[in-house]
């Protein structure tokens, strides 16, 4: 689980309007999915070729239950993704994303009614008396599901239609991207969007030669001086020893200043400050 949870942390969920909301469904996602398919794998792998009657008899109405369970967190967290990404009936049929999510729910709806099948059978207490059958049904589980699979990692890779919709009604360059130097440190500082609203935020920390240079502390805030707007403060999160991510609501267009401190040892720490233009 704590593996699981890094990963939406480097995709499409970190720049979701609702990024806290993303990052859990994603990792809700993950989770389900690795229980339901590593459950598939024991199955099929170890479990029906060796086991008893007896012991089929024990194991899979538990099994069924958590795979019923996996599923339903599946489809909720699936669904609500799908409604935050694509966000329009238009960017669901008429863009890429859009018709391979169309395509995985295809799949997924086919692959759930045969593990429907499989369920109806341990609920009957037939798997007990043929293992084989049961097993058939999982391995057409898994070949569906390795396709589903095939194209969530297609997924992954495709700008939803909720960025693109973003780009083409921006009519200027949204991002902010400066370098901040010291004697012990070199700050990269990307803002993006640099709008009023919602608003993600990446620092990397290099040494002056360009190396990464890890960071066990990082603070960030923000202030419109001009506005009487006082500092803010930007909650960071480290995602690698020198990178970190945060997410700030900026209330209004101005100069803004930004001020960060990294901390890189006990007693050693660079403070920087920076002014970005929010439109």
């Amino acid at each position: 689980m704590a593996a699981l949870a890094t990963w939406p942390l480097t995709g499409h969920p970190t720049a979701s309007p609702v990024a806290g909301v993303s990052v859990v469904l994603d990792a809700l996602h993950l989770a389900a999915m690795s229980v339901w398919l590593g459950g598939l794998v024991m199955l099929f792998a170890f479990l029906l070729p060796r086991a008893t009657g007896r012991e089929l008899g024990a194991i899979l109405p538990i099994w069924s239950r958590w795979a019923f369970t996996a599923v339903g967190a599946l489809i909720f967290a699936g669904v609500v993704q799908a409604l935050i990404e694509v966000s329009t009936l238009n960017g669901l049929f008429n863009s890429t994303y859009g018709r391979l999510i169309l395509v995985k729910v295809a799949l997924a709806a086919i692959v759930i009614a045969v593990a429907a099948f499989s369920r109806n059978l341990v609920k009957k207490r037939a798997a007990e008396e043929s293992p084989r059958v049961l097993r058939r049904v999982v391995l057409a589980e898994l070949g569906i599901t390795a396709i589903v699979l095939g194209v969530t990692a297609a997924l992954v890779q495709i700008s939803p239609p909720r960025t693109a919709d973003a780009a083409q009604t921006t009519t200027t360059d949204t991002t902010v991207t400066q370098t901040l130097t010291d004697k012990a440190m070199s700050l990269q500082v990307d803002l993006y969007p640099a709008t009023v609203g919602n608003n993600s935020m990446h620092l990397y920390a290099y040494t002056p030669d360009n190396k990464p240079l890890p960071v066990v502390e990082w603070k960030a805030t923000a202030a419109l001086p001009a506005k009487g707007i006082e500092p803010i403060e930007i909650p960071l999160l480290r995602i690698t020893d020198f990178h970190a991510i945060g997410d700030i609501a900026l209330p209004q267009a101005g100069d803004w200043t930004f001020k960060f401190t990294a901390r890189t040892s006990d007693i050693d720490q660079s403070t920087f400050t920076m002014t970005a233009t929010v439109h």
